[in-house]
């Protein structure tokens, strides 16, 4: 008890010693999701470095912001490397098998006769490519490798964004450039989180519209397919760029998985010495000091989710911020966010 009076910064004399109870509860689930979900990424002598970040500065005295803080961490959404490779083998079968079986079954009439129906699938799928979102270094292409094993799926079905044209030198010196796989008629991106839908947007518009131009608009289609989704960004990526109906997610985010929006459904249910409106009070005052202009995180999505991989930006500051990634304030950050730019 002493240590849990010492870390909200009262004495058992204090008008606000009855919130030690609530925070002992705080404390249990936790350290049993730290054990059993968290991959132990966040022991308890981590999360106290984390709330001392919170000493006064949102108005607040910092018990209250401790022990407000502890029940936002309390419904953070961590995604380990186990859960990761069930949401990977999840999106291949659902983004990729169903479909293709249901496109082999047209493709015969509906015929529900499964001996006539496998032949026609693996002729489909050989007309595939899976790919990931983005730079090589970025979290998309990182899945194809756990994306793969899961799936028992050949090396040779995967490749990079830049191979899909190839560059030959034709008579005089000049360059020409062509599909290099004629029979593709798929690409599947494949990214763990879509945010704001800006990352699939530009790598539409800096690579894939050519690409489509390229081909002469015939039979090749670009899929776009995540983990989990925000509505906002799932809609833009089908309104703004190639892959148009042709994208998804897993888990598609409602705007009740917005931690702060009035519908959120992480305040619904709260002990009763949790106030919702302190809660948005101290995540937005501190997320400004750590991104000044998105408190609540990229395109304001204000998540609480990561992965045993990456915390992405679209998560409130308060759970990743760092000097590193611009943050005005010294701060210990929960879950590590490891930054797309740098040296």
């Amino acid at each position: 008890m002493d240590e849990i009076d010492q870390l909200l910064g009262f004495d058992q004399d204090h008008p606000a010693a009855q919130l030690v109870d609530t925070f002992s509860s705080l404390k249990s689930r936790i350290t049993i999701l730290n054990a059993r979900s968290w991959e132990n990424k966040l022991r308890w002598k981590e999360v106290q470095s984390w709330l001392d970040n919170f000493d006064g500065k949102s108005g607040c005295c910092p018990e209250t912001e401790r022990l407000h803080a502890l029940f936002l961490l309390s419904q953070f959404m961590y995604y380990g490397g186990r859960e990761v490779r069930v949401l990977l083998k999840a999106l291949y079968r659902e983004m990729i098998v169903v479909p293709f079986v249901q496109r082999a079954r047209e493709a015969l009439g509906n015929t529900r006769d499964l001996h006539a129906i496998e032949p026609e699938f693996n002729r489909l799928l050989q007309q595939t490519r899976i790919l990931g979102i983005g730079n090589p270094s970025e979290s998309g292409p990182h899945l194809l490798y756990f994306f793969r094993q899961e799936n028992s799926l050949s090396k040779d079905r995967f490749m990079g964004a830049s191979e899909i044209v190839k560059a030959e030198r034709a008579e005089g010196g000049a360059f020409s450039r062509s599909i290099r796989f004629p029979n593709v008629t798929d690409y599947f991106f494949i990214d763990d989180v879509c945010g704001s839908g800006e990352t699939a947007k530009k790598f539409s518009e800096s690579v894939l519209e050519e690409i489509i131009d390229m081909s002469g608009h015939g039979n090749i289609r670009f899929h776009y397919y995540c983990m989990f989704g925000t509505e906002g960004g799932m809609k833009a990526i089908r309104e703004n760029t190639v892959f148009g109906r042709n994208s998804g997610a897993i888990y598609e985010l409602d705007e009740t998985f917005g931690a702060l929006s009035e519908s959120s459904r992480f305040l619904k249910n709260h002990p009763s010495d949790i106030s919702p409106q302190t809660v948005r009070q101290i995540c937005l005052h501190y997320g400004s000091l750590l991104w000044p202009g998105l408190p609540g995180g990229f395109d304001n999505n204000q998540l609480v989710l990561g992965f045993g991989h990456n915390t992405p930006d679209n998560t409130l500051p308060i759970f990743w911020g760092h000097p590193e990634h611009g943050a005005k304030i010294p701060w210990n950050p929960a879950f590590q966010r490891h930054w797309k730019y740098g040296y």
